[in-house]
């Protein structure tokens, strides 16, 4: 782990307080699945055979992304420095496709509907991704803004100094984002009646509004010039049910979120690169950047309601 990472001692022992965090995450998300589960009538032992699967899948899917994607680690890849996990260096929609994984595994070993199973799992996530973030206060280079050029903000407990510039911490915001996103598909779970409604709504939310927290964030984490890897793949994530939920309202509908894919795409560079090269205000761009990743969440909502009552 990085040396700017909060520490104490145990013997010889060095404990990480960002690995306590994620150890919190990983138990509020085997709990949270326990309990759905039992709410959801999934086979008996569904989710101790979850356990058993996502932690290893979780891990190993969430270091091989980052050490595929990151530009840094190219320099020095190799099957051994890949393999050095205590040395720092994870994916967050990697973890999300090993755990997403290792519910598809346990679905196939319990024989039970796959979509039923990652519907149980949606809101767990979440659980998993709020405590991962407020574990990213105890490290000095993830989870930090651009320089924070609003003086509204300059003295909230969302903002502190490192003596040469202000930053927002972009952590907290993405805290605070899973805590409204659990509890919104928490409460969906046991109000949708078709598998996978919990499992798509959940990715075209976190999809959308991680995109703007990932431009926010400037920790040159998955990072090539001003575009972000992550952002790339959490695009896709809202694209996917974007498409899926208009497919269903027919053909007209999901040539219009095809379209609507690709505005969003074009508008999202186009304001990353207002951010990085043009001297317009910042506040300004992230205005219009909530607007242009509202259009896909609204008409994403708009397209699910009406494919369920068709």
């Amino acid at each position: 782990m990085y040396d700017e990472t909060a520490s104490f001692q145990i013997g010889n022992t060095t404990v990480f307080l960002y690995g306590l965090w994620i150890m919190l995450g990983a138990m509020a998300l085997l709990l949270v699945f326990a309990w759905n589960a039992k709410k959801r009538a999934l086979p008996q032992g569904a989710s101790a055979l979850y356990g058993v699967l996502a932690l290893p899948l979780g891990l190993i899917c969430s270091r091989l992304l980052f050490c595929l994607l990151d530009f840094r680690f190219h320099d020095i890849f190799s099957l051994r420095a890949a393999a050095m996990f205590w040395g720092g260096g994870y994916s967050m929609i990697g973890a999300l496709l090993g755990a997403a994984l290792a519910g598809w595994l346990t679905a196939r070993i319990t024989k039970a509907q796959p979509l039923r199973v990652l519907d149980a799992l949606t809101p767990a996530l979440l659980a998993f991704i709020l405590f991962a973030r407020l574990g990213e206060g105890a490290t000095e280079l993830l989870g930090r803004s651009r320089t924070l050029t609003w003086e509204a903000l300059a003295n909230s407990p969302l903002a502190y100094n490192d003596g040469y510039d202000g930053y927002l911490r972009t952590y907290l915001l993405e805290a605070a984002t899973a805590a409204a996103l659990f509890c919104i598909l928490q409460r969906a779970l046991y109000r949708e009646k078709k598998a996978g409604q919990v499992l798509f709504t959940g990715m075209l939310l976190l999809g959308c509004t991680q995109i703007l927290w990932e431009s926010l964030r400037f920790d040159s984490h998955m990072r090539y010039g001003f575009v972000s890897m992550q952002m790339i793949l959490f695009a896709c994530m809202f694209a996917a049910p974007l498409i899926l939920f208009a497919a269903r309202c027919g053909k007209k509908a999901m040539i219009a979120a095809i379209a609507l894919v690709i505005f969003a795409a074009g508008g999202a560079v186009g304001l990353e690169f207002m951010i990085d090269r043009s001297d317009v205000n910042n506040i300004i761009v992230y205005l219009l950047y909530i607007v242009l990743l509202a259009l896909p969440i609204a008409a994403g909502l708009y397209w699910k309601r009406r494919s369920e009552r068709a």
